[in-house]
Protein backbone atom coordinates (compact mmCIF):
# COMPACT_ATOMS: atom_id res chain seq x y z
CA UNK A 1 0.00 0.00 0.00
CA UNK A 2 1.37 3.39 -0.66
CA UNK A 3 2.41 5.46 2.16
CA UNK A 4 3.32 8.96 3.34
CA UNK A 5 6.76 8.24 1.79
CA UNK A 6 5.55 7.91 -2.05
CA UNK A 7 7.49 10.67 -3.29
CA UNK A 8 5.48 14.11 -2.42
CA UNK A 9 8.19 15.17 0.12
CA UNK A 10 10.76 14.89 -2.49
CA UNK A 11 8.58 17.26 -5.32
CA UNK A 12 10.82 20.78 -6.24
CA UNK A 13 9.21 24.23 -5.76
CA UNK A 14 8.57 23.98 -10.40
CA UNK A 15 6.90 20.25 -9.49
CA UNK A 16 4.70 21.48 -6.54
CA UNK A 17 3.82 24.92 -8.99
CA UNK A 18 2.26 22.56 -11.27
CA UNK A 19 -0.66 20.80 -8.96
CA UNK A 20 -1.97 24.61 -9.32
CA UNK A 21 -5.07 25.28 -11.56
CA UNK A 22 -6.28 28.87 -12.55
CA UNK A 23 -8.51 28.14 -9.71
CA UNK A 24 -6.37 27.80 -7.14
CA UNK A 25 -3.96 30.68 -8.27
CA UNK A 26 -6.85 32.76 -7.91
CA UNK A 27 -7.92 31.84 -4.45
CA UNK A 28 -4.30 31.87 -2.81
CA UNK A 29 -4.21 35.32 -3.42
CA UNK A 30 -7.80 36.04 -2.88
CA UNK A 31 -8.06 34.19 0.51
CA UNK A 32 -5.03 35.91 1.46
CA UNK A 33 -5.90 39.61 0.23
CA UNK A 34 -8.52 39.34 3.36
CA UNK A 35 -5.19 39.91 5.24
CA UNK A 36 -3.93 42.55 3.48
CA UNK A 37 -6.41 45.28 5.12
CA UNK A 38 -5.11 43.62 8.56
CA UNK A 39 -1.52 44.13 8.10
CA UNK A 40 -1.96 47.49 6.13
CA UNK A 41 -3.70 48.62 8.99
CA UNK A 42 -1.36 47.52 11.72
CA UNK A 43 1.92 49.05 9.01
CA UNK A 44 -0.53 52.36 8.97
CA UNK A 45 -0.84 53.02 12.25
CA UNK A 46 2.54 52.05 13.50
CA UNK A 47 3.72 55.14 10.70
CA UNK A 48 0.45 57.58 11.46
CA UNK A 49 0.97 57.82 14.97
CA UNK A 50 4.75 58.77 14.45
CA UNK A 51 3.29 61.43 11.71
CA UNK A 52 3.34 65.00 13.05
CA UNK A 53 -0.17 65.81 11.91
CA UNK A 54 -1.66 63.23 13.66
CA UNK A 55 -0.08 63.70 16.82
CA UNK A 56 -0.53 67.70 16.81
CA UNK A 57 -4.40 66.67 16.91
CA UNK A 58 -4.28 63.48 19.22
CA UNK A 59 -0.88 63.73 21.49
CA UNK A 60 1.09 66.16 22.68
CA UNK A 61 4.45 67.76 22.62
CA UNK A 62 7.74 65.93 23.94
CA UNK A 63 10.46 67.95 25.17
CA UNK A 64 12.87 65.15 25.35
CA UNK A 65 12.61 64.36 21.09
CA UNK A 66 11.53 67.68 20.26
CA UNK A 67 8.36 66.67 18.02
CA UNK A 68 4.30 65.89 18.79
CA UNK A 69 3.92 62.16 20.32
CA UNK A 70 1.23 59.98 21.85
CA UNK A 71 1.87 60.08 25.31
CA UNK A 72 2.80 56.61 26.10
CA UNK A 73 -0.92 55.67 27.73
CA UNK A 74 -2.52 56.65 24.59
CA UNK A 75 -0.24 54.70 22.37
CA UNK A 76 -0.78 52.16 24.30
CA UNK A 77 -4.77 52.38 24.61
CA UNK A 78 -5.05 53.63 20.49
CA UNK A 79 -2.85 50.31 20.00
CA UNK A 80 -3.92 47.64 22.07
CA UNK A 81 -7.55 48.06 22.81
CA UNK A 82 -8.52 46.87 19.02
CA UNK A 83 -7.14 43.74 20.05
CA UNK A 84 -10.72 42.93 21.73
CA UNK A 85 -12.49 43.59 18.67
CA UNK A 86 -9.92 41.18 17.12
CA UNK A 87 -11.28 38.76 19.56
CA UNK A 88 -14.76 39.27 18.98
CA UNK A 89 -14.09 38.43 15.13
CA UNK A 90 -12.53 35.29 15.76
CA UNK A 91 -14.97 34.50 18.38
CA UNK A 92 -17.98 35.15 15.55
CA UNK A 93 -16.00 33.98 12.69
CA UNK A 94 -15.70 30.20 13.81
CA UNK A 95 -19.71 30.10 14.36
CA UNK A 96 -20.53 32.21 11.27
CA UNK A 97 -18.31 29.60 9.18
CA UNK A 98 -19.45 27.11 10.48
CA UNK A 99 -23.05 27.82 10.06
CA UNK A 100 -23.33 29.78 6.64
CA UNK A 101 -19.78 28.90 5.29
CA UNK A 102 -16.67 30.13 4.77
CA UNK A 103 -17.94 32.13 1.95
CA UNK A 104 -20.26 34.13 4.18
CA UNK A 105 -17.26 34.88 6.99
CA UNK A 106 -16.14 36.90 4.05
CA UNK A 107 -18.86 38.70 3.47
CA UNK A 108 -19.16 39.77 7.31
CA UNK A 109 -15.25 40.81 7.42
CA UNK A 110 -15.47 43.11 4.33
CA UNK A 111 -18.75 45.17 6.19
CA UNK A 112 -16.67 44.80 9.44
CA UNK A 113 -13.85 46.91 7.47
CA UNK A 114 -15.97 49.44 5.65
CA UNK A 115 -17.30 50.41 9.25
CA UNK A 116 -13.85 50.45 10.81
CA UNK A 117 -12.01 52.60 8.08
CA UNK A 118 -14.99 55.40 7.85
CA UNK A 119 -15.15 55.92 11.45
CA UNK A 120 -11.13 56.37 11.45
CA UNK A 121 -11.31 58.50 8.67
CA UNK A 122 -13.99 60.82 9.63
CA UNK A 123 -12.55 60.85 12.88
CA UNK A 124 -12.22 64.27 15.22
CA UNK A 125 -11.41 62.64 18.62
CA UNK A 126 -8.79 59.83 19.77
CA UNK A 127 -11.98 57.49 20.63
CA UNK A 128 -13.39 58.01 17.49
CA UNK A 129 -10.74 56.87 15.86
CA UNK A 130 -9.56 54.17 18.43
CA UNK A 131 -13.32 52.93 18.33
CA UNK A 132 -12.75 52.36 14.14
CA UNK A 133 -9.74 50.71 14.55
CA UNK A 134 -11.68 48.45 17.39
CA UNK A 135 -14.08 47.52 14.47
CA UNK A 136 -11.35 46.93 11.88
CA UNK A 137 -9.83 44.71 14.13
CA UNK A 138 -13.10 42.67 14.17
CA UNK A 139 -12.70 41.98 10.44
CA UNK A 140 -8.65 40.89 11.32
CA UNK A 141 -9.83 38.12 14.08
CA UNK A 142 -12.40 36.88 11.06
CA UNK A 143 -9.49 36.61 8.99
CA UNK A 144 -6.80 34.57 10.69
CA UNK A 145 -9.49 32.21 10.86
CA UNK A 146 -11.27 31.63 8.08
CA UNK A 147 -8.43 31.65 5.64
CA UNK A 148 -6.39 28.85 7.31
CA UNK A 149 -9.53 26.88 7.65
CA UNK A 150 -10.25 27.26 4.00
CA UNK A 151 -6.77 26.90 2.70
CA UNK A 152 -6.35 23.87 4.40
CA UNK A 153 -9.88 22.38 3.25
CA UNK A 154 -9.29 23.90 -0.32
CA UNK A 155 -5.54 22.93 -1.46
CA UNK A 156 -3.30 19.71 -2.52
CA UNK A 157 -1.71 18.48 -0.06
CA UNK A 158 1.62 19.64 -1.39
CA UNK A 159 0.15 23.37 -1.33
CA UNK A 160 -1.38 23.26 1.77
CA UNK A 161 1.64 25.49 3.16
CA UNK A 162 2.46 27.62 0.65
CA UNK A 163 -1.35 28.43 0.46
CA UNK A 164 -1.51 29.57 3.98
CA UNK A 165 1.68 30.92 3.68
CA UNK A 166 0.17 33.45 1.28
CA UNK A 167 -1.92 34.71 4.18
CA UNK A 168 1.04 36.11 5.86
CA UNK A 169 2.75 37.09 2.50
CA UNK A 170 -0.71 39.39 1.80
CA UNK A 171 -0.25 41.20 5.64
CA UNK A 172 3.40 41.83 5.29
CA UNK A 173 2.47 43.23 1.87
CA UNK A 174 0.27 45.17 3.59
CA UNK A 175 2.26 46.84 6.02
CA UNK A 176 5.25 47.54 3.36
CA UNK A 177 1.72 49.61 1.12
CA UNK A 178 1.20 51.47 4.42
CA UNK A 179 4.92 52.11 4.78
CA UNK A 180 5.31 53.38 1.41
CA UNK A 181 2.08 55.59 1.60
CA UNK A 182 2.90 57.10 5.40
CA UNK A 183 6.47 57.86 3.66
CA UNK A 184 4.89 59.79 1.30
CA UNK A 185 2.46 61.22 3.27
CA UNK A 186 4.14 62.20 6.29
CA UNK A 187 5.27 66.07 5.74
CA UNK A 188 1.30 66.45 4.56
CA UNK A 189 0.33 69.49 6.58
CA UNK A 190 -3.02 69.21 8.28
CA UNK A 191 -5.32 66.12 8.47
CA UNK A 192 -5.06 64.84 4.96
CA UNK A 193 -1.84 63.15 5.92
CA UNK A 194 -3.23 60.74 8.15
CA UNK A 195 -6.60 60.59 6.53
CA UNK A 196 -5.04 59.81 3.05
CA UNK A 197 -3.17 56.49 4.09
CA UNK A 198 -6.16 55.74 6.38
CA UNK A 199 -8.65 56.08 3.45
CA UNK A 200 -7.40 53.76 1.04
CA UNK A 201 -8.20 50.56 3.44
CA UNK A 202 -11.44 51.25 1.81
CA UNK A 203 -9.84 49.50 -1.63
CA UNK A 204 -9.54 45.63 -0.23
CA UNK A 205 -12.81 45.30 0.69
CA UNK A 206 -13.91 46.34 -2.50
CA UNK A 207 -12.56 44.01 -4.59
CA UNK A 208 -12.96 41.18 -2.10
CA UNK A 209 -16.64 41.72 -2.46
CA UNK A 210 -16.62 42.16 -6.09
CA UNK A 211 -14.63 39.34 -6.77
CA UNK A 212 -16.45 36.85 -4.36
CA UNK A 213 -19.01 35.10 -6.92
CA UNK A 214 -16.07 34.04 -8.28
CA UNK A 215 -14.99 31.27 -5.19
CA UNK A 216 -15.89 27.89 -4.81
CA UNK A 217 -17.62 27.25 -1.29
CA UNK A 218 -15.34 24.80 0.57
CA UNK A 219 -15.93 20.77 -0.55
CA UNK A 220 -15.85 19.82 3.11
CA UNK A 221 -17.94 22.19 4.61
CA UNK A 222 -20.15 21.26 1.45
CA UNK A 223 -20.07 17.63 3.11
CA UNK A 224 -20.43 18.79 6.43
CA UNK A 225 -23.74 19.95 5.08
CA UNK A 226 -25.02 16.85 3.40
CA UNK A 227 -24.78 19.06 -0.18
CA UNK A 228 -22.69 16.26 -1.95
CA UNK A 229 -23.27 17.74 -5.46
CA UNK A 230 -22.38 20.76 -4.73
CA UNK A 231 -19.23 19.41 -3.25
CA UNK A 232 -18.31 17.88 -6.28
CA UNK A 233 -18.64 20.82 -8.63
CA UNK A 234 -16.35 22.78 -6.27
CA UNK A 235 -13.22 19.85 -5.74
CA UNK A 236 -13.83 19.70 -10.16
CA UNK A 237 -12.88 23.61 -9.79
CA UNK A 238 -9.86 23.24 -7.32
CA UNK A 239 -8.43 20.39 -9.11
CA UNK A 240 -6.54 20.11 -12.57
CA UNK A 241 -8.13 18.89 -15.49
CA UNK A 242 -6.23 16.14 -15.92
CA UNK A 243 -8.15 14.26 -13.00
CA UNK A 244 -10.27 12.32 -13.98
CA UNK A 245 -14.13 11.92 -12.51
CA UNK A 246 -13.49 8.89 -10.58
CA UNK A 247 -10.51 10.69 -8.77
CA UNK A 248 -12.64 13.21 -7.86
CA UNK A 249 -15.69 10.46 -6.58
CA UNK A 250 -12.90 9.12 -5.00
CA UNK A 251 -11.54 12.37 -3.30
CA UNK A 252 -15.19 13.32 -2.65
CA UNK A 253 -15.54 9.65 -0.82
CA UNK A 254 -12.81 9.89 1.39
CA UNK A 255 -13.67 13.13 2.44
CA UNK A 256 -17.19 12.00 3.30
CA UNK A 257 -16.10 8.88 5.18
CA UNK A 258 -13.41 10.89 6.92
CA UNK A 259 -16.52 13.42 8.09
CA UNK A 260 -19.09 10.22 8.70
CA UNK A 261 -16.68 8.68 11.10
CA UNK A 262 -16.18 12.28 13.30
CA UNK A 263 -20.49 12.89 12.63
CA UNK A 264 -21.81 9.98 14.40
CA UNK A 265 -21.28 11.14 17.40
CA UNK A 266 -22.63 14.30 17.18
CA UNK A 267 -21.32 17.59 16.43
CA UNK A 268 -18.09 18.33 18.09
CA UNK A 269 -17.95 19.69 21.75
CA UNK A 270 -16.24 22.30 23.60
CA UNK A 271 -15.32 19.62 25.82
CA UNK A 272 -14.19 17.80 22.91
CA UNK A 273 -11.32 20.35 22.31
CA UNK A 274 -9.63 19.13 25.58
CA UNK A 275 -10.22 15.16 25.80
CA UNK A 276 -7.72 12.82 25.57
CA UNK A 277 -8.19 12.46 21.69
CA UNK A 278 -7.65 16.15 20.99
CA UNK A 279 -5.84 17.76 23.93
CA UNK A 280 -2.53 17.34 22.09
CA UNK A 281 -3.90 19.02 18.90
CA UNK A 282 -5.04 22.11 20.66
CA UNK A 283 -2.25 22.49 22.48
CA UNK A 284 0.14 22.40 19.42
CA UNK A 285 -2.44 24.75 18.02
CA UNK A 286 -2.35 27.06 20.65
CA UNK A 287 1.61 26.96 21.37
CA UNK A 288 1.86 28.13 17.30
CA UNK A 289 -0.28 30.89 17.57
CA UNK A 290 0.99 31.87 20.89
CA UNK A 291 4.71 31.59 19.95
CA UNK A 292 3.66 34.22 16.98
CA UNK A 293 2.92 36.84 18.81
CA UNK A 294 5.07 36.04 22.26
CA UNK A 295 7.66 36.45 20.68
CA UNK A 296 8.04 40.32 20.29
CA UNK A 297 6.85 40.98 16.43
CA UNK A 298 4.27 43.92 17.90
CA UNK A 299 8.12 45.64 18.57
CA UNK A 300 8.80 46.34 14.89
CA UNK A 301 5.33 45.73 13.30
CA UNK A 302 3.51 48.70 15.42
CA UNK A 303 5.87 50.65 17.09
CA UNK A 304 8.85 50.47 14.80
CA UNK A 305 8.60 54.29 13.53
CA UNK A 306 8.18 55.66 17.43
CA UNK A 307 11.47 53.58 18.01
CA UNK A 308 13.34 55.12 15.28
CA UNK A 309 12.87 58.47 16.47
CA UNK A 310 13.31 57.45 19.95
CA UNK A 311 16.86 56.18 18.79
CA UNK A 312 17.56 59.82 17.24
CA UNK A 313 16.50 58.96 13.66
CA UNK A 314 13.63 61.73 13.08
CA UNK A 315 14.14 62.29 9.43
CA UNK A 316 14.83 59.16 8.83
CA UNK A 317 11.79 57.09 10.81
CA UNK A 318 9.53 56.47 7.98
CA UNK A 319 12.19 55.52 5.67
CA UNK A 320 13.58 52.82 7.84
CA UNK A 321 10.51 51.58 8.21
CA UNK A 322 10.02 51.07 4.63
CA UNK A 323 13.32 49.22 4.82
CA UNK A 324 11.82 46.75 7.18
CA UNK A 325 9.10 45.74 5.25
CA UNK A 326 10.62 45.36 2.35
CA UNK A 327 13.75 43.14 4.08
CA UNK A 328 10.69 41.15 5.78
CA UNK A 329 8.84 40.81 2.64
CA UNK A 330 11.95 39.35 0.79
CA UNK A 331 12.49 36.48 3.66
CA UNK A 332 8.43 35.78 3.52
CA UNK A 333 8.91 35.06 0.07
CA UNK A 334 11.59 32.81 0.88
CA UNK A 335 9.22 30.98 3.59
CA UNK A 336 6.39 31.20 0.64
CA UNK A 337 8.58 28.82 -1.83
CA UNK A 338 10.50 26.32 0.63
CA UNK A 339 7.76 26.12 3.45
CA UNK A 340 6.52 22.58 1.21
CA UNK A 341 10.05 22.20 0.66
CA UNK A 342 12.11 22.04 3.69
CA UNK A 343 9.12 21.84 6.22
CA UNK A 344 7.90 23.95 9.15
CA UNK A 345 10.06 22.41 11.76
CA UNK A 346 13.39 23.91 10.65
CA UNK A 347 11.86 27.25 9.61
CA UNK A 348 10.94 27.88 13.05
CA UNK A 349 13.89 26.64 14.87
CA UNK A 350 16.32 28.63 12.43
CA UNK A 351 13.71 32.00 11.88
CA UNK A 352 13.43 31.62 16.05
CA UNK A 353 16.96 31.59 16.77
CA UNK A 354 17.99 34.32 14.44
CA UNK A 355 14.97 36.60 15.80
CA UNK A 356 16.59 35.66 19.56
CA UNK A 357 19.85 36.64 18.68
CA UNK A 358 18.90 40.57 16.62
CA UNK A 359 17.05 41.27 19.76
CA UNK A 360 19.94 40.65 21.77
CA UNK A 361 21.90 42.55 19.30
CA UNK A 362 19.81 45.50 19.49
CA UNK A 363 19.44 45.61 23.63
CA UNK A 364 23.55 45.14 23.47
CA UNK A 365 23.95 47.87 21.53
CA UNK A 366 21.33 49.96 23.74
CA UNK A 367 23.19 49.58 27.05
CA UNK A 368 26.39 52.21 25.44
CA UNK A 369 25.38 55.33 26.53
CA UNK A 370 26.43 57.59 23.84
CA UNK A 371 26.87 55.06 20.78
CA UNK A 372 28.35 56.32 17.57
CA UNK A 373 27.09 55.93 14.41
CA UNK A 374 28.56 52.27 13.97
CA UNK A 375 26.53 51.50 16.76
CA UNK A 376 23.47 52.78 15.96
CA UNK A 377 23.45 51.39 12.29
CA UNK A 378 24.07 47.98 13.88
CA UNK A 379 20.94 48.37 16.28
CA UNK A 380 19.13 49.82 13.17
CA UNK A 381 20.16 46.62 11.27
CA UNK A 382 19.54 43.70 13.83
CA UNK A 383 16.03 45.83 14.41
CA UNK A 384 15.31 44.97 10.78
CA UNK A 385 16.82 41.28 10.69
CA UNK A 386 14.33 40.47 13.96
CA UNK A 387 11.48 41.56 11.61
CA UNK A 388 12.99 39.59 8.73
CA UNK A 389 13.51 36.42 10.70
CA UNK A 390 10.03 36.78 11.99
CA UNK A 391 8.68 36.67 8.42
CA UNK A 392 10.91 33.46 7.69
CA UNK A 393 9.44 31.10 10.35
CA UNK A 394 6.41 32.29 13.19
CA UNK A 395 5.05 34.26 10.83
CA UNK A 396 3.43 32.11 8.68
CA UNK A 397 4.14 29.15 10.25
CA UNK A 398 1.86 29.28 13.07
CA UNK A 399 -1.50 29.86 10.38
CA UNK A 400 -0.07 26.67 8.98
CA UNK A 401 -0.08 24.55 11.61
CA UNK A 402 -3.40 25.89 13.56
CA UNK A 403 -4.82 24.82 10.30
CA UNK A 404 -3.43 21.33 10.17
CA UNK A 405 -3.40 19.78 13.30
CA UNK A 406 -6.98 20.82 14.03
CA UNK A 407 -9.49 18.06 14.12
CA UNK A 408 -12.37 18.56 11.37
CA UNK A 409 -15.16 18.22 14.34
CA UNK A 410 -13.64 20.77 16.35
CA UNK A 411 -11.66 22.74 13.97
CA UNK A 412 -13.67 26.05 14.50
CA UNK A 413 -13.57 25.67 18.00
CA UNK A 414 -10.05 24.94 18.23
CA UNK A 415 -8.85 27.37 15.53
CA UNK A 416 -11.06 29.41 17.85
CA UNK A 417 -9.42 29.32 20.97
CA UNK A 418 -5.66 29.49 19.50
CA UNK A 419 -6.77 32.40 17.68
CA UNK A 420 -8.31 34.21 21.13
CA UNK A 421 -5.02 33.43 23.22
CA UNK A 422 -2.80 34.76 20.37
CA UNK A 423 -5.08 38.14 19.99
CA UNK A 424 -4.71 38.38 24.36
CA UNK A 425 -1.15 37.95 24.22
CA UNK A 426 -0.73 40.26 21.30
CA UNK A 427 -3.04 42.82 23.71
CA UNK A 428 -0.44 42.63 26.46
CA UNK A 429 2.78 43.02 24.59
CA UNK A 430 0.85 45.97 22.89
CA UNK A 431 -0.18 47.57 25.40
CA UNK A 432 3.11 46.97 27.77
CA UNK A 433 5.78 48.07 25.23
CA UNK A 434 5.30 51.82 24.86
CA UNK A 435 5.67 51.59 29.03
CA UNK A 436 8.89 49.33 28.40
CA UNK A 437 9.99 51.71 25.71
CA UNK A 438 9.67 55.42 27.29
CA UNK A 439 9.60 57.48 30.19
CA UNK A 440 9.07 58.18 32.63
CA UNK A 441 8.35 54.44 32.97
CA UNK A 442 10.15 51.42 32.31
CA UNK A 443 12.46 53.71 30.10
CA UNK A 444 14.21 50.44 28.52
CA UNK A 445 14.63 51.65 25.17
CA UNK A 446 16.53 49.36 23.28
CA UNK A 447 16.72 46.99 25.92
CA UNK A 448 13.72 45.65 25.62
CA UNK A 449 15.52 43.02 23.48
CA UNK A 450 16.50 41.17 26.36
CA UNK A 451 13.35 40.77 27.60
CA UNK A 452 12.00 39.01 24.01
CA UNK A 453 15.02 37.90 23.05
CA UNK A 454 15.21 35.33 26.05
CA UNK A 455 11.56 34.89 25.39
CA UNK A 456 12.13 33.51 21.55
CA UNK A 457 15.08 31.29 23.17
CA UNK A 458 12.31 29.18 25.50
CA UNK A 459 10.30 29.52 22.75
CA UNK A 460 12.88 27.74 19.99
CA UNK A 461 12.82 24.94 23.22
CA UNK A 462 8.89 24.69 23.14
CA UNK A 463 9.32 24.58 19.20
CA UNK A 464 11.14 21.68 19.27
CA UNK A 465 9.02 19.51 21.43
CA UNK A 466 5.64 20.65 20.63
CA UNK A 467 5.90 21.89 16.77
CA UNK A 468 4.64 18.74 14.27
CA UNK A 469 6.71 18.44 10.88
CA UNK A 470 3.18 17.72 8.57
CA UNK A 471 4.52 18.47 5.35
CA UNK A 472 3.17 17.11 2.28
CA UNK A 473 0.38 15.07 4.65
CA UNK A 474 -3.14 15.32 3.80
CA UNK A 475 -6.01 16.28 7.07
CA UNK A 476 -6.54 12.43 7.20
CA UNK A 477 -3.14 11.48 7.63
CA UNK A 478 -2.58 14.03 10.55
CA UNK A 479 -5.59 12.34 12.26
CA UNK A 480 -3.32 9.20 11.49
CA UNK A 481 0.29 10.80 13.06
CA UNK A 482 -1.87 12.02 16.35
CA UNK A 483 -3.45 8.25 16.71
CA UNK A 484 0.18 7.08 16.43
CA UNK A 485 2.47 6.28 19.34
CA UNK A 486 5.02 8.57 18.41
CA UNK A 487 5.84 12.03 20.16
CA UNK A 488 5.68 14.98 18.05
CA UNK A 489 9.28 15.53 17.25
CA UNK A 490 9.23 12.16 15.56
CA UNK A 491 6.10 12.85 13.40
CA UNK A 492 8.73 13.21 10.43
CA UNK A 493 9.41 9.67 10.81
CA UNK A 494 6.17 7.94 11.20
CA UNK A 495 3.96 6.45 7.74
CA UNK A 496 1.21 7.03 7.18
CA UNK A 497 -1.55 6.42 3.83
CA UNK A 498 -4.10 8.92 2.49
CA UNK A 499 -7.56 8.02 3.01
CA UNK A 500 -8.15 7.74 -0.78
CA UNK A 501 -5.72 4.82 -0.80
CA UNK A 502 -7.01 3.41 2.36
CA UNK A 503 -10.81 3.45 0.44
CA UNK A 504 -9.44 1.94 -2.74
CA UNK A 505 -7.74 -0.77 -0.72
CA UNK A 506 -10.83 -1.26 1.67
CA UNK A 507 -12.98 -1.73 -1.71
CA UNK A 508 -10.95 -4.22 -2.77
CA UNK A 509 -10.74 -5.93 -0.13
CA UNK A 510 -14.96 -6.40 0.09
CA UNK A 511 -14.72 -7.01 -3.66
CA UNK A 512 -12.39 -9.94 -2.83
CA UNK A 513 -14.77 -11.11 -0.35
CA UNK A 514 -17.88 -11.06 -2.38
CA UNK A 515 -16.10 -13.12 -5.13
CA UNK A 516 -14.86 -15.91 -2.23
CA UNK A 517 -18.39 -15.68 -1.01
CA UNK A 518 -20.45 -19.50 -1.64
Amino acid sequence: MPSHDDGHNQLSVGQRLKQLNATLAFLMFYMAACAFNFGYDVGNFGGVQGMQSFTKKFGEYNEKIGIYALPPWLSSLMTSLPFFGKALGAISCGWVAKRWGRRMAIICLVVLSYIGVLLQTTATTSAQFTIGRFISFGMTGMTIVVVPIYASETAPKVLRGMMTTTLQVMINLGQLVASLVTFGTHNIQGDKGWQIPVSLQFICPTLIILLLPLVPESPRWLISQERLDDAKKSLRRLRKSHITDNEIEIEIESIRQAHNMEATEGQGTWGEVFNAQNRLRTLVAVIAMFGQQITGQAFTSQYSVVFYQLQGFKAQAFQFGVYSNIVAMFCLFITWFLVDQVGRRPLVMIGGSAMAIFLFLVAGMSTIAHPNQAEKNTMVASFMLFGASFGLSWAPVSYIIMGEVSAFRVKEKTSLLASVISILTTFVTSFTIPYLLNAPYANLGGKIGFIYGSINVAMVVVAYFFIPELKGRTLEEVDQLFASDKKIHQFADVKTYPVEVMYVEHAKLAEDKIEQSP
